[in-house]
């Protein structure tokens, strides 16, 4: 049955907190009686096989109590939860009245209808009025009928007529009703929330979402409460795999001989045609995760000394790889790739990352073990140059960098970590997005290196964290230079940008040698051994003033 505003109105949120009290006192009195069989101190000397058997019989009864005070204590916050939303709704009804009362319009508490008051005459003013009330009406209804579900439910959890949901039971009331939530968005929160859960709990939330070990602001690897990112995500990706596994299998089972390589003739039957275009396209997205799953498995294994987290992986083409232990190092840095990198070329982005990783040592030997270096595919990128015009694949990105980073301060063990981020092509725009219009970009140093532009007119726009450096590379034979200052901002190695830059080799020319046109290679030359980019990318990590900088003019 839909309640009515009549129903609303009589609701009292104080008998709803009554059931919350009665529950809680008697999850109490459980937990009391539990923790009071356990320190007995007959047990302390009674010895012999009869207190052998009532330390087991008196143990089950702990077990039974604990039962019956999670079931209550689950009980107490269903009531709780319910008393809040009542109070809510009815602070909403009442200011949406005074709202149509204001207006001389009316609410009828049994229809839920907003009608024209004794003064309104004017026909067109009354529909109107009606129209910008009615809406806030309905809205105050539903929710209200939600709320009066979950209150039910709660009663009927109390008189044993319901079962209690299968979560973790906490007696903690914080924590229960934590767990009855969303999940906090905010990394800090998050983090805040995580450090407090047991093993259990972690356990319970990655069994209803095998995408949590994403979340900004848990914990890269193990605590002592438990598993943390590269846990649930070195889960995760194996079944991810199965799955792209699984729809190979199921394609090729379909259509054997189209799977054996066989295609049907286009100028036969277009309608088994247009089926095959179709079953090609699923085939070769399937193969391609597949491959993507496969590329970021291997890196993970490398076996180099250097131990690698998973950060992020999803069925969303996104994955994050660390080498090193961002929570515990002193100095991190993030690599964010651009325009044509999907999963299938993650261990030649890494391999980008391995060379910083290795130049920032080279700076400063003793970093040795108290580094890390990350390659961050989170993002969607644009995978052709008719993309990669569009500015939309860095905007509709920036708040996942942001998140990042802010996860990775709010998880971060000892003291504050110099935080490098070193955007790539069109990663640099993406980085470039992730510290302008209201996002902050947790960093001290950006790198922007052979970039067609940060969205944004000069270095000082950017927001990063407090002393924050700008640094931007471009090759000489870079084939970026017939792009950039384009639709994606200006070139951030121009002198009016304001960014400091750094020295980079000329690169591969292309073309006869007394044109020395840009090339593709130029591009991706900045890690290439000896290159003087990676030593100044090493040095900034590091903490190091960049060993040749270019001056301006």
């Amino acid at each position: 049955m839909t309640l009515t505003v009549q129903d609303i109105e009589r609701w009292n949120a104080g008998d709803v907190r009554e059931v919350f009290h009665a529950a809680s006192s008697r999850a109490q009195a459980a937990q009391d009686a539990a923790d009071g069989l356990a320190t007995l101190p007959a047990f302390e000397t009674w010895g012999g096989q009869a207190a052998e058997a009532a330390k087991e019989a008196i143990g089950q009864t702990r077990k039974d109590l604990d039962a019956a005070g999670n079931e209550a204590l689950a009980v107490a916050n269903a009531a709780r939860s319910a008393a809040d939303e009542i109070e809510r709704i009815k602070s909403e009804l009442a200011t949406l009245k005074a709202d149509a009362e204001s207006l001389g319009m009316e609410i009828d508490p049994m229809s839920g209808t907003v009608l024209p008051g004794p003064k309104i005459r004017n026909p067109m003013e009354a529909e109107l009025k009606q129209m910008q009330l009615q809406p806030r009406l309905d809205k105050i209804v539903a929710e209200a009928n939600t709320v009066d579900i979950a209150l039910a439910n709660a009663i009927n959890m109390a008189g044993g007529k319901t079962p209690i949901p299968a979560t973790p039971h906490d007696n903690r009331p914080e924590i229960q009703d934590a767990l009855n939530k969303p999940l906090p968005e905010d990394p800090k929160e998050f983090h805040d929330l995580w450090s407090k859960l047991t093993a259990e709990e972690r356990d319970w939330l990655y069994s209803r979402d095998h995408n949590i070990g994403n979340h900004p602001g848990m914990p890269w690897a193990d605590d002592a409460n438990g598993g943390g990112k590269n846990h649930y995500n070195q889960l995760h990706l194996p079944e991810l795999q199965q799955n792209a596994q699984a729809q190979i299998d199921q394609l090729a089972r379909d259509h054997p001989s189209w799977a054996a390589g066989q295609v049907p003739n286009p100028k036969g039957d277009m309608r088994i045609y247009r089926q095959w275009q179709d079953w090609k396209e699923k085939w070769n997205n399937a193969n391609h995760a597949l491959d993507g799953f496969k590329s970021v498995g291997s890196t993970l294994s490398r076996d180099d000394g250097i131990p690698r987290l998973l950060g992020v992986i999803d069925d969303q083409g996104h994955a994050v790889v660390a080498m090193g232990d961002p929570d515990h190092a002193s100095n991190t840095a993030t690599l964010v790739p651009g325009t044509g990198q999907d999963l299938t070329a993650f261990q030649g982005a890494t391999n980008k990352s391995e060379a910083m990783y290795r130049a920032a040592l080279a700076a400063d030997k003793s970093l040795e073990g108290n580094l890390a270096v990350m390659t961050w595919m989170g993002y969607d990128r644009p995978m052709d140059l008719g993309q990669a015009a569009d500015d939309a694949y860095a905007r509709n990105g920036a708040a996942a960098l942001d998140s990042f980073m802010a996860g990775n301060q709010a998880s971060h063990v000892g003291p504050a970590s110099l935080d490098t981020v070193v955007g790539h092509s069109y990663g640099s725009t993406l980085v470039g997005a992730a510290g302008a219009d209201g996002h902050h970009l947790a960093a001290e140093n950006v790198i922007a290196v052979g970039s067609p532009g940060m969205l944004v007119g000069n270095a000082h726009d950017l927001s990063l964290d407090p002393g924050g450096n700008v640094y931007a590379a471009r090759a000489q034979h870079d084939i970026i230079h017939l792009v950039a200052g384009a639709a994606l901002g200006p070139n951030p190695t121009w002198d009016g940008f304001g960014a400091v830059e750094i020295a980079a080799a000329p690169g591969p020319a292309t073309g006869p040698e007394i044109l020395n046109l840009p090339s593709v290679e130029a591009h991706s030359s900045y890690w290439d051994p000896g290159n003087v980019a990676l030593r100044n990318m090493g040095a900034i990590i590091a903490g190091q003033p960049p060993p040749q900088i270019v001056p301006n003019g």
